[in-house]
């Protein structure tokens, strides 16, 4: 029993840590919002040469806005079964893990379409900033998965063996 109440213990560590980082993506997601409908000046990215002019017309395209709003809508789902799964291990009850696979999923997803999204070329002559770009992102990405794969472990080990 000592070690459920460890596991559940962590889980809810790992938890809020996730509540934090969502809740800091929410807020980002809202603030971001309106200037998602706003048209960016064009000069900046025309000075980039062709790599500049496919970067604008992926950003202005209408699959980035709906990208940008699923994923914020996703988000907030997510935030509130964290807040959610919260109150029951608050409780000591083991709550569900579809929320935590849900973010891996989603994460999942989204590096998919950015690897698929992103614009192949360079800025300057040799040195391909997309490929750069998405190294760093899909490092970060996995970084910030750590807790939710802590969360589905302490879960695990915390659910009652049969």
């Amino acid at each position: 029993m000592e070690q459920v109440e460890k596991h559940l213990r962590k889980a809810k560590t790992w938890n809020m840590v996730l509540l934090v980082l969502g809740l800091i993506s929410v807020i980002f997601g809202v603030i971001n919002l309106p200037s998602l409908f706003k048209v960016p000046d064009k000069a900046p990215y025309e000075a980039m040469g062709s790599y500049g002019l496919e970067l604008y017309e992926q950003i202005t395209g209408p699959f980035q806005k709906v990208n940008t709003i699923v994923g914020l809508i996703v988000s907030i789902i997510l935030l509130i079964c964290y807040f959610k799964a919260n109150s029951a291990l608050k409780e000591n009850k083991v709550p569900t893990k579809i929320p935590y696979y849900g973010y891996l999923a989603w994460t999942i997803i989204s590096l998919i379409i950015a690897f698929i999204t992103t614009p192949k070329g360079s800025v300057m002559e040799g040195i391909d900033i997309s490929k750069i770009t998405m190294i760093i992102g899909t490092v970060f990405q996995f970084i910030i998965a750590i807790p939710a794969i802590l969360v589905i472990v302490h879960l695990f080990k915390a659910e009652p063996e049969e």
